[in-house]
């Protein structure tokens, strides 16, 4: 009865696993051939110096510019004021000027003629002075307090992000991007590519009214305009590194926290996409002459060691037995 019963239970888990199990289906590669992936021609900026300068804008009035105004005979008429986000400056007496884009002459002159109602005479009397010159620069998005915040001319973003309060996300283990809105001129750079290198920290050009959006980079982004390298497997803590042109795999091992311990050197992997679809090769870690050249978008497979604690201790005991039995033959001799 006992015998029928679990003969019984074997048939219905084998019944379970056959209907669960798909034979037939369609492999990436079948799929690469029949519909090949397009490259996105996105608006990432991976090549630092395509980044806009807008030289022309650099001695025009921008948004967050600080003028002082006085005019000894009227106390309304003192003060100082800054040209707001959407490039107008209001003054005293509801006098508005559109000064974004004007030459500091030119504002001046707009100044006197709109004041030159007020007095019969002695306008030339009234000081007009440029202070400072900041930038306001509109930020939302991953940063933990949002608004607007005045940098200088070619202040680096991640000083930017810092007066928002830092990023509200780790950048060890997920990739961000800045969208950047100035003069009608839309893209987006890397964070991860920027806090990677010193060298671009005065690569932006501020011009007053800009707007940066911070968010998390996508996949197709990266696959598609910004090449990474995935490790998988036999490190401490895999994931997604930016691509270094000519690093060894070593680099990418060691951005992904090392090799673990028991990580078998004699099975590793790199997975390619190629024009044929997804292509594997094999190589042993130890043999350094056959270590591939990692390129862009490849991933990195490793493997941990299939042995137990026992197999090594068994090892180790056979290792030191024949050590011994080498030491007694040669006494015996």
């Amino acid at each position: 009865m006992r015998a029928a019963v679990f003969i019984l239970i074997i048939a219905l888990f084998s019944s379970c696993a056959s209907r669960d199990e798909v034979l037939n289906y369609e492999t990436y590669n079948d799929q690469f051939e029949s519909t090949p992936v397009v490259k996105q021609n996105g608006r990432l900026v991976t090549d630092f110096k395509d980044v806009p300068q807008h030289k022309a804008r650099k001695n025009k009035i921008a948004p967050g510019f600080l003028f002082y105004l006085n005019h000894p005979s009227d106390e309304k008429l003192k003060g100082r004021f800054r040209v707001d986000f959407n490039g107008r400056l209001r003054l005293p007496y509801n006098v508005v000027i559109k000064a974004e884009g004007l030459t500091f002459r030119e504002v001046r002159d707009e100044v006197l003629k709109r004041y030159s109602k007020f007095f019969q005479r002695g306008v030339e009397n009234m000081q007009f002075k440029l202070l400072r010159k900041d930038y306001l620069v509109e930020v939302r998005g991953f940063v933990k307090d949002s608004g607007r915040y005045y940098v200088s001319r070619k202040e680096g973003i991640d000083k930017l992000i810092d007066k928002a309060g830092g990023l509200r996300g780790d950048l060890q283990k997920k990739f961000y991007k800045a969208s950047i809105k100035q003069q009608g001129v839309n893209y987006s750079v890397s964070l991860n590519q920027y806090f990677q290198d010193s060298k671009y920290s005065n690569v932006f050009t501020w011009t007053g009214g800009d707007k940066v959006f911070i968010t998390e980079l996508d996949e197709s982004e990266m696959t598609s305009t910004l090449p990474i390298v995935t490790v998988l497997g036999g490190v401490r803590s895999p994931g997604k590194t930016l691509y270094q042109d000519r690093a060894h795999l070593f680099y990418y091992l060691g951005k992904s926290g090392g090799a673990i311990d028991n990580l078998d050197y004699s099975e590793s992997y790199v997975i390619r996409t190629t024009e044929q679809g997804l292509k594997k090769i094999k190589f042993d870690l130890n043999e350094m002459n056959a270590i591939p050249a990692i390129a862009p978008n490849d991933i990195i497979l490793l493997q941990s060691s299939k042995r137990t604690t026992a197999d090594l201790v068994f090892q180790r005991l056979g290792q030191i037995a024949s050590i011994i039995t080498s030491i007694a033959l040669l006494i015996l001799l």
